[in-house]
Formats: C-alpha cells, sequence, structure tokens
C-alpha cells in the first residue's frame, strides 16, 4: 500500500461557517472546533473532545445539517495552507478552511489524489474512503481569503479567487464505506 498522507488534526464544524440570507453572509470560522477523535460513517461525522460529542453541520443527523449525501468528510493536505497563504495572506491558519481531515503529505493533491482505492486507518482497522471529489469553493470563503465583506459584484479578482480555489485547492470530498474511529497519526493509504 502506498502513503497518501497521515493525519495532523481533527475538526468539526459545530454550525453554519456562512451563517444570515445569502446576501449578507460572510465566512465566519468560529464554529470550527478541534477534536481528540472522529467517528467516521456515510453519514457525516461526529466529534469528541474532553468526554464531549459534537456532531458535524455536514452529518445527516444535525438539527441544521449540511449534508448533501458526499459532504460528510472533508480532506485537505497541510500543503494546501502554504499555497493558499502565499496567494490570499497569512489569516489562511491551518483548519480554517473548514476540513474534517487535515493531512501531512508530499505535496499539494491534483485531481487524481483520491483516485482509489483508497484507505483510512481507524482505531478497529481499515476503512475504505470511495466518491473523492474535489471539494467546490463558495463566494463567502473567496471572499474571506480575499480579506473582504459580504455583498458586491462578482468582479474579476473574485472569479480569480473562485477559480484558484476550485480543483481540490480549497480540499477534497470522500465517502467512508461503513464507521470508524479517527485520530491523529492515522495514515490514509492507497493500494
Amino acid at each position: 500500500m502506498e502513503l497518501i498522507g497521515t493525519v495532523v488534526r481533527l475538526q468539526v464544524q459545530r454550525s453554519r461557517l456562512k451563517p444570515g440570507p445569502k446576501a449578507t453572509r460572510v465566512f465566519d470560522p468560529s464554529p470550527l472546533c478541534e477534536v481528540d477523535a472522529l467517528e467516521l460513517g456515510p453519514s457525516g461525522v461526529t466529534g469528541h473532545v474532553d468526554g464531549e460529542v459534537l456532531l458535524d453541520v455536514h452529518h445527516a443527523d444535525h438539527p441544521d445539517t449540511r449534508f448533501r449525501g458526499v459532504n460528510g468528510l472533508s480532506l485537505l493536505p497541510r500543503a494546501h495552507y502554504d499555497l493558499l497563504r502565499s496567494r490570499f495572506g497569512e489569516h489562511l491558519v491551518d483548519g480554517v478552511a473548514g476540513e474534517s481531515l487535515l493531512l501531512d503529505t508530499d505535496g499539494p493533491w491534483g485531481l487524481d489524489a483520491l483516485d482509489g482505492p483508497l484507505v483510512l486507518e481507524t482505531a478497529g482497522g481499515r476503512l475504505e474512503l470511495v466518491d473523492g471529489q474535489p471539494a467546490p469553493p463558495c463566494v463567502e470563503f473567496s471572499r474571506f481569503c480575499l480579506g473582504r465583506g459580504p455583498g458586491g459584484p462578482d468582479d474579476a479578482e473574485l472569479v480569480a479567487a473562485l477559480d484558484a480555489l476550485d480543483r481540490g485547492l480549497r480540499g477534497f470530498y470522500a465517502t467512508p464505506t461503513g464507521p470508524g474511529r479517527v485520530e491523529a497519526g492515522a495514515r490514509l493509504l492507497r493500494g
């Protein structure tokens, strides 16, 4: 098996990162919470921290769910943050994009990074991940990257930011085929 990356951070989104009416939404990373472990499954992730269980907003059972069938688990290589910071600035700290799993990798991932078969080490063995695909960027995160507030026209700078964040720079989705518990140090493998 080929090592793809090692988990260095786990987190959940306790609520929406872009709350409010569409015209006034801004990207707010304050609902992000780093956790000690994640319970993964086809319906999304649940975080565990200090004996508390936190349901991610992308879990199908969250009362304000943002689950869309493919976005229950998100992954991002730490190397992508280096690219984001070089283009947009130091305010793009590790974790701010909202990924469930931040991974140390040999470098940035391309569009084929999650071509399978992929396996994630869990406390109970190995868990297959399927349906890997780039997470599309949103206008609000793109404005956050540019240091802008809500509203305003979709000018050339914003369109360029959306394009730059597309094709996986903003992260990837993958779906676990079953349940599993993941902690920092777990390895993502291909083969």
